[in-house]
């Protein structure tokens, strides 16, 4: 994965694991304690873990290799938070991600959140893919996906809120 420039970035970490769900509730809760010292506002935090949370179930979920990689940056003026969560996938995988991506990113946040849950409620199978729209929504994230051969970049940004709920 390619890193940010030292210039635009001050505190950041990045992680690669197996692909094991073992290890879900551990990333969350490392990124959690990690946001939660780096920026002022607690609830937040508890924001992004569960951006990263979801994430990296969808990494995990369609992984064809054994590693997932998540990086972690926050801007230097602490304003913004970009996650990358990189995976190997198979190319129909790929493809449907995109179009699932590009779907919600064509509504608003909300509505994108409530179709997603209107649809998963009339799903059998547990391709449900409202994790996505959520994190768009509950932290009103910026998602985008790369991919080249295989290899899957999903992109999140994610503006940072003083205590009081405002964008710094």
């Amino acid at each position: 994965m390619d890193s940010q420039k030292n210039e635009s970035k001050d505190a950041f970490v990045e992680l690669k694991f197996g692909p094991k769900w073992k290890y879900i509730s551990t990333v969350r809760t490392f990124i959690e304690n990690f946001t939660a010292i780096t920026i002022e506002n607690k609830k937040q935090a508890s924001n992004i873990a569960m951006a990263v949370n979801e994430l990296v179930e969808n990494a995990i979920k369609y992984s064809d290799h054994e590693s997932i990689e998540v990086q972690v940056y926050v801007s230097k003026d602490e304003k913004e938070i970009n996650v990358n969560v990189k995976n190997h996938a198979r190319q129909e995988d790929v493809d449907a991600l995109n179009h699932f991506l590009a779907e919600i990113n064509s509504l608003p946040p909300l509505e994108a959140y409530m179709k997603r849950m209107q649809e998963s409620a009339k799903l059998i199978t547990n391709k449900s893919c409202i994790g996505l729209a959520r994190i768009r929504y509950e932290s009103n994230t910026s998602i985008e996906c790369t991919s080249n051969n295989g290899v899957v970049i999903m992109h999140a940004t994610i503006p940072v809120m003083n205590s009081g709920g405002k964008n710094e």
